[in-house]
């Protein structure tokens, strides 16, 4: 494969990351309508979303089964292509029991998409050069996740009107399709790479068994319960916990974090592992000087340090996932994304439990305290290499 395909195949595989982040952001941006349209009670308003992270588990662990008996490419490019078709019957506004149907349909797309993506970017860029190449893929994900609701909020109007809204996306699924069709058509990769072993008992206890990659697993499923945590509360923690209209400020500062570390930290000549362990350590301490604070725009300054400190993990951890696994890029990607899932399932629940006995500032602290529990697993696994030398 020349350079001009590798960088060819790189540019399809980060535009299906802005669709994937396209139909993501659209949970926030047709929220409103869709309360209206469907008439819910408050209990029910998070069930699309829920029902998309159920679909999304589903998938990863059918992957298992897939992984080495259909080819990557192939499966990507059906994946892009079943997300944007769904965006057909999602426009025509169905029966609320269909329609979170639906959205687990969108979950199993979703986690084919993401895990495949962070797979082929760790195979076009082997070896050192995987992290920083995924960090470039995760930061299309972040601006795409900035500019798609200001679409979305276009196409809705002030009517609110969800089938445009829906078939906009539907038409980025087709032009991401008619982009990525063709190249994975064209260029292949190799046998090996496209196609890796089956799953195996010895494969999973290879990769657990590595200290390292054990390590990055732990770290990631933390990180999953603060990020999924602040997605999810730190708008509410503001408006309400801290009675200020600066809710959607601190979300925006959140994604602008996240998207400016995943452009930075490829920059940066540090290890994977000193920068995670050190990121989260410094990015908990913020957090918690903005919980402890009180002060809403104290809280949008903590905020955004919180995400440029260690905004960049996910891509890092899955990078050196895939580089500390090459033998199976496929398997190391899911194993880490099923980790990130089952923090991302425990986070708001837990916080919403721990709101309702003891305050939302004590249920925010699990995202504060679960960055701390992120930091120590790799920052274990340093000070035993360095003691084994």
């Amino acid at each position: 494969m020349t350079k001009r395909q590798v960088w060819m195949l790189t540019a399809a595989v980060c535009l299906s990351t802005i669709f994937l982040a396209t139909v993501n952001s659209s949970h926030g941006a047709l929220l409103t309508p869709m309360i209206g349209h469907y008439g819910l009670t408050a209990s029910e308003q998070g069930y699309p979303n829920s029902a998309q992270n159920i679909g999304c588990i589903a998938a990863m662990f059918t992957s298992l089964w897939v992984i080495g008996r259909l080819r990557k490419q192939t499966l990507l490019t059906a994946a892009v292509a079943l997300m944007a078709l769904l965006m057909v019957p999602l426009s025509l506004l169905p029966s609320f029991p269909v329609y979170l149907g639906l959205y687990a349909l969108v979950g199993v797309a979703f986690a084919y998409m993401d895990a495949i993506a962070s797979s082929m970017i760790a195979d076009l860029h082997p070896g050192k050069n995987s992290a920083r190449m995924m960090c470039v893929m995760h930061a299309c994900h972040g601006l795409s996740g900035i500019v798609s609701p200001l679409l979305l909020g276009a196409m809705l109007g002030a009517s609110g009107n969800m089938p445009r809204a829906y078939l906009t996306i539907l038409a980025i699924g087709l032009f991401t399709l008619a982009v990525l069709w063709p190249a994975n058509a064209r260029i292949r990769l190799s046998d090996a790479a496209a196609r890796p072993e089956p799953l195996t008992r010895a494969q999973l206890r290879a990769f657990f068994g590595e200290p390292a990659l054990r390590a990055l697993a732990i770290c990631i499923l933390f990180y999953g319960v603060h990020l999924s945590g602040m997605i999810v509360w730190i708008d509410r923690y503001v408006d309400v916990g801290l009675q200020s209209e600066l809710g959607a400020l601190a979300l925006a500062f959140l994604y602008a974090g996240l998207t400016a570390s995943r452009l930075i930290v490829p920059l940066l000549r540090i290890k994977p592992l000193t920068y995670i362990s050190a990121s989260c350590a410094l990015a908990a301490i913020a957090l918690a000087a903005g919980l402890c604070a009180g002060n809403a725009a104290v809280m949008c300054g903590c905020v955004l340090a919180c995400s440029l400190l260690c905004g960049a993990l996910i891509p890092v951890a899955l990078g050196t996932a895939c580089a500390g696994f090459a033998s199976n890029t496929l398997l190391a990607s899911t194993l880490m994304n099923l980790c990130m899932l089952a923090g991302n399932c425990v986070a708001s629940p837990l916080i919403g439990m721990i709101e309702e006995r003891a305050g939302m500032g004590w249920g925010m602290s699990v995202c504060a305290l679960a960055l701390v529990a992120a930091a120590a697993a790799p920052a274990l696994q340093l000070l035993r290499t360095r003691a084994a030398r």
